[in-house]
């Protein structure tokens, strides 16, 4: 059996287009590797996990320079399994994804008798939280609430504080945040310092002595077990202080279920936390603290939980690597694949590493600050800056507060104040010291798991396949815009793929060519091309068009919208028609047209138009001016009107030339428009049916919580009109028409004057500008309209 999770850096949903923030403030900005210094890691890190330019101030996730995108995780009920498995997954996401350093991270569960154990030989995830409400708890094992690690519920740190200006998006629900690290493990090390120490058992033991006494293996085993808050069988400490106690270790109901209450030492007030039997620096301690009252809050503990787990990896230690390392050689490498899950970095891991493996005052159990040392497992030596006392040393005990100020060659004054750690000169430093540290991190990522139904959502909404129909009135004024759409549709291909979202296989052309009904002309109605993704055969087929015919001035664009509805769109792909032309279409009111009434076909270009929206087909149109506006009184505003149905756009093409900025330009922004259509259609028609919000409110809320978020393509281009207030009501109308019939065409009132600006009434190129910057209101609009439109 083979189970697979899949997870996302920041900075791969990006990538994805996934460009709203979660809500945790830490993922939104930093990768581990802005937190490297922050985390304590001095070590270096495995090239895979190291970004070349880290900003540990403003984080580096929008940065995609050396950043991971995502994780893949495989686990095989054996190794023949996994790798199978393994393989599978890369050769189904094929070229799409580059499995990075170019081979899996591997790890696998060590062989019997040592299975489910890590390297240092201690059972591993004993203890996880119980998510309150949804699991039965075993007695004494933590409870905490579900979204202290699943986004969207009590418990969840952004859900639990109405008044927090940080939003989750509703796709976060479900959700968790994953760290992933690799630890390296100095074994040979470990052993060799327990070995040395164990014997001094003595000196560490509560009490001082045991009868009968312990031999030297169950010293060194108290001495590890005092290091990690455990024996290696996993029993508790606190429950078994001197001896490792195997039945308590195989009990689930008694292997959790203690506290650090000594209740059978007079002496020791039941009131106050104690670290008689287990030391307040051991490892499980200092992560997972218990019953710290009255001077920390249950609740402020059940909140740092995270669900953890490990898995080694690297080779078993044998004696000849042993006599290797005694020799001067350096350790093989082995340690832990380390994974936790959380609602919030900051609550979770970066608390447990910072607030309590490496704080040295951590865990709290007085008013009075008192220094206990760092996790031995997680936590990292300090950097001491060498000084000198003169004189007679002062009469200093360990533990006690002292304050210095020391002066430096160039007479700066140092103020320090702390807890004293005193040795004697010649005295033995208690057991354990120095702790050299074992445990290295060799870096690590943090990612998003999606929930799977935000993960099928993301799948649906990533633009991976575009389609593009290029409807093209073929009459005869129109040959040197089809032939530049032939030069340039090699170079918008390129464009396209050099943004990283599709490649070249993801990307159709569809040709539809018209010209006009008979007797206006006998040649064609229209000409369809199906779609092709070989730009040469597309090229091919913009070869073949003439320009020639046409009759009167309206032509066939309503039989050319008819063909666009059943052009073969793919249902995954991001769907886009552009139609370049210098005439209106029949029946919209235009003088000397041959076909006042409309199409001969009974195609309503507006009932089309319609249609386009509700099937996801956005349309923008390319006027050919100063034609379209200085020959016709009508097309200008039906244009501008209609493609806003679909969330298209209308550009003047009054320059040949600026064709392939107007298709790349008008093709991402519908691209990164779609994606968020796709992402918010249900959230949008659930406020619009359920509680009966108006689309202006929708945009709103919906814009307050993207505008901060979501960076989208804004396609923007010089508006080469003149302002007409008639012209913008006639353009409402059209907008908001169902259908060609009296009752729109009385409405819309003749418009006077020149349409264009003074200087491109003879032509001219009007400025254009793409760059990724925040969602504008009028996109969310856009978006609102056509989740709606969508679902009608």
């Amino acid at each position: 059996m083979a189970q697979y999770q899949i997870a996302f850096t920041r900075t791969g949903m990006y990538f994805l287009g996934v460009n709203e923030d979660t809500g945790d403030v830490r993922f939104d900005k930093h990768c581990m590797s802005d937190d490297k210094q922050f985390l304590g890691d001095q070590r270096l890190w495995d090239p895979i996990f190291v970004k070349p330019k880290p900003d540990p101030v403003n984080g580096s996730v929008r940065d995609d320079t050396g950043a991971l995108h995502g994780v893949i995780t495989v686990a095989g009920s054996s190794a023949e399994t996994c790798t199978k498995a393994s393989n599978d997954a890369i050769d189904l996401f094929g070229s799409s994804i580059t499995v990075a350093g170019g081979k899996p991270v591997e790890g696998r569960a060590r062989p019997p008798p040592y299975k489910g154990h890590e390297h240092f030989g201690f059972q591993d995830g004993v203890s996880q939280p119980c998510l309150r409400g949804l699991v039965i708890p075993r007695p004494g094992q933590i409870q905490v609430d579900p979204g202290v690690i699943i986004m969207g519920y009590p418990g969840d740190p952004v859900w639990d504080d109405p008044t927090t200006k940080v939003k989750r998006p509703a796709w976060t629900k479900d959700g968790t945040i994953l760290v992933f690290r690799k630890l390296e493990q100095s074994v040979i090390s470990f052993e060799d310092y327990v070995q040395r120490n164990g014997p001094r058992w003595r000196e560490f033991i509560p009490g001082g002595n045991i009868s009968p006494p312990l031999n030297k293996q169950e010293a060194e085993d108290l001495f590890g077990a005092r290091l990690i808050g455990r024996w290696k069988s996993g029993a508790p400490l606190a429950k078994c202080p001197f001896r490792d106690n195997q039945a308590v270790a195989r009990d689930p109901d008694l292997k959790n279920d203690f506290d650090y209450i000594v209740r059978d030492n007079p002496n020791i007030s039941q009131y106050e936390p104690s670290d008689y039997y287990c030391p307040f620096t051991a490892h499980t301690r200092k992560t997972a603290p218990r019953n710290l009252n009255p001077y920390i809050d249950a609740k402020f503990l059940e909140s740092g939980s995270i669900v953890r787990g490990g898995l080694p990896y690297g080779g078993e230690v044998t004696d000849q690597e042993r006599r290797d390392v005694a020799n001067g050689s350096p350790e093989l490498p082995r340690g832990l694949l380390f994974n936790c899950y959380m609602s919030s970095l900051d609550s979770g891991f970066v608390r447990q590493t910072i607030g309590y493996a490496g704080n040295d005052y951590w865990p709290i159990t007085s008013l009075v600050p008192q220094k206990k040392g760092q996790d031995p497992v997680l936590g990292s030596p300090p950097v001491y800056t060498p000084a000198q006392i003169e004189g007679t040393s002062p009469s200093v005990q360990s533990g006690d507060r002292v304050n210095l100020q020391l002066t430096g060659g160039d007479g700066t004054t140092f103020q320090v104040s702390g807890f004293a750690e005193v040795t004697v000169k010649g005295a033995a430093p208690p057991p354990g010291e120095p702790n050299p540290f074992f445990v290295t991190s060799r870096g690590g990522e943090y990612f998003f798991v999606p929930s799977v139904s935000t993960l099928k959502s993301w799948a649906s909404a990533t633009t991976s396949k575009l389609d593009i129909v290029f409807l093209l009135d073929a009459t005869g004024s129109m040959q040197v815009y089809i032939e530049q759409v032939r030069d340039t549709i090699q170079s918008l291909c390129e464009r396209l793929v050099a943004t990283g979202k599709w490649s070249g296989g993801d990307l159709r052309f569809g040709l539809i060519a018209f010209r006009d009904h008979p007797p206006q002309d006998s040649t064609y109605i229209t000409r369809q091309y199906p779609f092709d993704s070989n730009v040469l055969a597309v090229k091919a087929n913009l070869a073949k068009l003439q320009a020639d015919g046409g009759g009167d001035g309206p032509e066939a664009q309503c039989d050319a919208f008819a063909r666009v509805l059943n052009a073969g769109w793919k249902d995954e792909a991001t769907k886009v028609a552009i139609l370049i032309t210098d005439s209106p279409p029949h029946g919209i009111g235009e003088d000397e047209d041959g076909f006042p009434g409309g199409c001969p076909l009974q195609n309503d270009p507006v009932r089309l138009v319609n249609r386009m929206a509700r099937l996801g087909i956005t349309l923008h149109v390319l006027a050919c001016e100063p034609t379209m506006s200085m020959d016709f009184s009508t097309p200008l505003d039906f244009y501008k009107g209609i493609v806003q149905k679909t969330g298209g756009r209308f550009f003047p093409l009054s320059d040949v030339n600026s064709l392939i900025g107007l298709f790349t330009g008008s093709i991402l922004e519908t691209a990164d428009i779609d994606a968020l259509v796709v992402k918010h259609t249900d959230e949008v028609c659930t406020l619009a049916k359920e509680q009966k919000a108006t689309t202006g409110d929708i945009s709103k809320d919906l814009y307050g919580r993207l505008s901060s978020s979501a960076q989208v393509n804004t396609f923007t281009v010089e508006d080469i009109y003149a302002a007409n207030e008639q012209g913008d009501k006639n353009v409402q109308i059209w907008l908001n028409a169902e259908q060609i019939d009296n009752n729109t065409t009385s409405q819309i009132k003749e418009v006077t004057g020149f349409r264009l600006k003074r200087e491109y009434r003879q032509g001219g190129t009007p400025a254009m500008s793409s760059k990724i910057q925040p969602v504008s209101l009028n996109q969310v609009e856009t978006v609102v309209r056509m989740c709606l439109a969508r679902a009608a």
